[in-house]
């Protein structure tokens, strides 16, 4: 039987949550079953810090070079001028656009099916039409109305011209349905990857420069400094509170980047523990961090669902995390596996941290509960949930 040619798509490869997933998937598969595309509409050169990440048998290609890619890595770096601003909003759309479908008809001549995993394809699907196609989606559709119907109503629109919607939870799921039951026969549910021999390797590595945190103990939290999605704030200043209230000892290493760090860092200052708080930066091993943690903390302004939590549980971490309408929540078991706050509650988190630290027995219930959706999430299982929703019967 010849093998079946899989093209997978993304805006970007940074070193956010969706390439991380992305990533897994793309190592998980069989080069032996499938040839395997990756076309990635940005190139964005020293910035994509996962690039050495992709396996040697996936063929890369971009749709736009360095050049006009330019004014969007400015973006990304918070660097960009006003001029270069309309410049990248006004003009390049349209040379864009006319780069994506000449090199869009190349990759997709000899392929099986296309995988659209950040929906950035959405405009591009009349091109696409006679393909199989398949969009991954990383949130909750309710939170992408923000009060704009008109808005959801034309990705929704985009989205039926889909062969199938992945959706990373039930929650998703559900709400997507719940919104557009012309959806229903098409979305479906896989959640994220999780490659527990390669965690458990990369978990047992030293801290290197880092090991005097071991001494007093840390918390820490994981994630991209992009205060849009994430709350950070609400982190450092429930973790001051804590500090300030009941005397712990134990640092918070933040490891991640991005254009908010600066701010992060004078906050904690201002917090009066910037002696306290570890910015660990970009870290291509996280789980050596994670693994050695006495708290893993997330504090979210909305969520798909967060593959790190689920490798904070396999790593045994007792974890606090802000409820978000969907996907944490879920995967917490609504509180069963992990301490459930209100997003934005600073003495809320203040109070769990020192709760969860000083009850072992809570700690040791949350690990043995966690066992119950960690199956969920192992690459065996989602592989072949992929295989049979995504890939399905290509003959």
């Amino acid at each position: 039987m010849a093998k079946k040619t899989i093209l997978f798509h993304i805006n970007s490869l940074l070193d956010g949550k969706i390439e991380r997933v992305l990533l897994e998937l793309l190592q998980g598969l069989d080069p032996v079953k499938y040839n395997i595309r990756l076309s990635i509409a940005h190139s964005m050169g020293e910035l994509e810090l996962l690039k050495d990440q992709i396996p040697s048998y996936v063929e890369v290609h971009y749709i736009l070079d360095s050049k006009l890619s330019a004014t969007k890595k400015k973006k990304v770096l918070n660097t960009i001028s006003f001029s270069e601003k309309m410049y990248e909003e006004l003009v390049l759309p349209f040379i864009k656009k006319r780069q994506h479908n000449l090199k869009l008809k190349e990759l997709i001549d000899d392929a099986d099916v296309i995988v659209d995993f950040d929906m950035t394809l959405a405009p591009y699907t009349r091109l696409l039409r006679d393909k199989k196609k398949v969009a991954y989606c990383h949130f909750n559709l309710g939170q992408y109305w923000d009060g704009k119907k008109s808005k959801l109503d034309k990705l929704v629109g985009r989205l039926q011209q889909y062969d199938k919607v992945v959706m990373l939870c039930d929650e998703m799921k559900d709400r997507a349905t719940e919104l557009y039951p012309a959806l229903k026969g098409t979305v479906t549910r896989i959640y994220n990857a999780l490659d527990s021999d390669r965690i458990r390797k990369l978990a047992a590595e030293p801290l290197g420069g880092y090991d005097h945190l071991l001494v007093d103990g840390y918390f820490c939290s994981v994630g991209r400094l992009e205060e849009s999605q994430r709350d950070f704030t609400m982190l450092i200043k429930g973790y001051a509170a804590c500090v300030k209230k009941y005397g712990i000892k134990q640092h918070l290493a933040i490891v991640g980047e991005g254009h908010s760090r600066l701010a992060l860092e004078e906050l904690a200052i201002d917090e009066g523990v910037g002696d306290m708080v570890t910015f660990a930066g970009y870290q291509p091993n996280p789980y050596n961090w994670m693994r050695n943690c006495e708290l893993f903390l997330f504090c979210s302004k909305y969520e798909g669902v967060p593959t790190v939590l689920a490798e904070a549980l396999f790593l045994s971490c007792p974890v606090i995390a802000t409820a978000t309408p969907t996907g944490i929540q879920e995967l917490l078991m609504h509180g069963d596996c992990g301490t459930l706050i209100p997003p934005g509650k600073t003495d809320a988190l203040c109070e769990a941290i020192y709760l969860v630290l000083n009850d072992k027995t809570l700690q040791d219930c949350h690990r043995e509960r966690a066992q119950e959706i960690l199956h969920h999430f192992e690459i065996k299982n989602m592989l072949s949930e992929f295989e049979r929703e995504v890939v399905g019967d290509l003959s």
